[in-house]
Parts: structure tokens; sequence; C-alpha cells
């Protein structure tokens, strides 16, 4: 059994863009949800905002048609009440 999950968060971390949706249609929501966690984290890495690193996660989240609540838990457990503001925000902004 592969870890979809994990090949995508390494796959984030590596990206220097997100995809477009079209382009990662193809792969399962496990992959998609861990490239968004990925992509996200170096974001916050290179820049040290994570209001801006949360906000490119809820974009990617719609974009990729994952489920909110999925990624969005990953906002909660930082017990940042002011990053999950900014997923949601990105979110919505992309709907």
């Amino acid at each position: 059994m592969e870890n979809h999950f994990g090949k995508g968060l390494m796959a984030g971390m590596r990206a220097a863009q997100a995809d477009t949706a079209k382009n990662v249609a193809h792969f399962c929501a496990d992959y998609k949800r861990g490239f968004v966690l990925g992509f996200s984290h170096r974001m916050f890495e290179k820049t040290g905002d994570r209001q801006l690193s949360a906000w490119e996660a809820g974009i990617l989240t719609r974009r990729y048609g994952l489920e909110r609540d999925m990624v969005m838990d990953f906002f909660k457990e930082s017990h940042s009440s002011t990053a999950l503001r900014y997923f949601m925000a990105g979110y919505r902004l992309e709907g």
C-alpha cells in the first residue's frame, strides 16, 4: 500500500508553484491534501507569514476540490484562530 498523503506532502514542499486543478485532477484526495499542506508549509518557511500560507491553503483546497474540513482541521490543531480565518477567506475567494 502506498502513502499518497506523504508523497503529496513531499511534492508540495518541493514545488515552486501550485498546479492547476486540471493538472492535479488524476491524483487522489489524500495526495492533493498532502500537497496543499506541504505547499503551504513551505510557503510559511519561506515567508514567515502564517496567514498567507493559510490563505493559500484555502485557495488550493477549493481549487483542487478537496473537502474543506479535511484540510481545515490542520489549522484548527495549530490553535490559531487567525490562521483559520485566513484559510476560510482563501477558500471562499476561489469559489
